[in-house]
C-alpha cells in the first residue's frame, strides 16, 4: 500500500537548537523567574505594611511584638504617698506596655484626695499613664468637678502627681461661683485654685439663678 505523504510524521524536529542557544534560553527563563519572584515579594511586603494598624493616641494596638504586655479589664488602681491615699483611678480596660513604661486606659473615672479627703473627680474617654511616675494625660470629653462646686471642661488635661498640678494647652471652660470663663491653656491645682490662663481669655458673670451645684460625674 502506498503511504499518504500528508500523514507521515517527520522523524526529526522542525527546529534545531545548538547547545549555546539552549543555554541562552535557560538564562532568559531564569532571569524572568527571578524578576517575577522579586515583584511578588515586593507586593507581599507592601500588603503586610498596609495591614498594620495605625497608632491611636500614640498606642499601637496590634498583635505580635507591638501587642501589650498585659490587659486588665475593669482596672482599679489606688496611689498613695507616705501611706496617704492620693488618687484612685477606675477604667473599663487598661493596656500595659513594659518597654514604653506606659499604660493606655479607656473610660476613665479618677478621684483626687488631699489629707485623705476627696477634693475632685475627673472623667475622660481615655488616659495615658506613665507607669513609673503616675503622670497622667486624660483625653476626650474631660470633666473635672471639684467638691466646692467648680467645674472644668476640656479635651486634654495633664496631671503631675509630684506637684498635684494640672496643665493643658487646649481650650478650657470653667464654671466657678459666678464666673464663667473660657480660655486657651491653663495651669491650676486639682481644686481649681491658683488658676493661670494662657491666652484668649473670655469671662462673664452668671446670675445667681444660673449657678449650678455640680454633682459628681457618673462613671461611663
Amino acid at each position: 500500500m502506498k503511504k499518504n505523504p500528508s500523514l507521515i510524521i517527520p522523524e526529526e524536529p522542525f527546529l534545531e537548537f545548538s547547545d549555546e542557544d539552549t543555554q541562552v534560553a535557560r538564562r532568559k527563563k531564569i532571569t524572568w523567574i527571578l524578576g517575577m519572584a522579586g515583584i511578588l515579594i515586593a507586593v507581599l511586603f507592601w500588603g503586610v505594611k498596609q495591614s498594620k494598624p495605625k497608632p491611636t493616641s500614640g498606642e499601637m494596638v496590634s498583635q505580635g511584638e507591638n501587642s501589650p504586655d498585659a490587659v486588665i479589664e475593669k482596672f482599679h488602681m489606688v496611689s498613695t504617698v507616705q501611706g496617704l491615699k492620693r488618687w484612685i483611678m477606675d477604667a473599663d480596660k487598661a493596656r500595659f506596655y513594659q518597654n514604653q513604661k506606659l499604660a493606655y486606659a479607656d473610660e476613665i473615672y479618677a478621684q483626687y484626695f488631699k489629707d485623705e479627703k476627696l477634693i475632685s473627680t475627673l472623667t475622660a474617654e481615655k488616659a495615658i499613664i506613665n507607669t513609673e511616675t503616675n503622670a497622667t494625660q486624660a483625653v476626650g470629653h474631660v470633666e473635672l468637678i471639684v467638691e466646692n462646686g467648680s467645674k472644668l471642661e476640656t479635651d486634654k488635661l495633664n496631671w503631675d502627681p509630684e506637684t498635684d498640678m494640672i496643665k493643658t494647652d487646649a481650650r478650657v471652660h470653667i464654671y466657678k461661683g459666678m464666673d464663667d470663663i473660657m480660655a486657651t491653656g491653663l495651669t491650676a491645682d486639682t481644686q481649681l485654685n491658683n488658676v493661670v490662663f494662657k491666652k484668649d481669655v473670655q469671662t462673664k458673670v452668671r446670675d445667681t439663678g444660673e449657678i449650678e451645684n455640680f454633682g459628681k460625674p457618673k462613671k461611663f
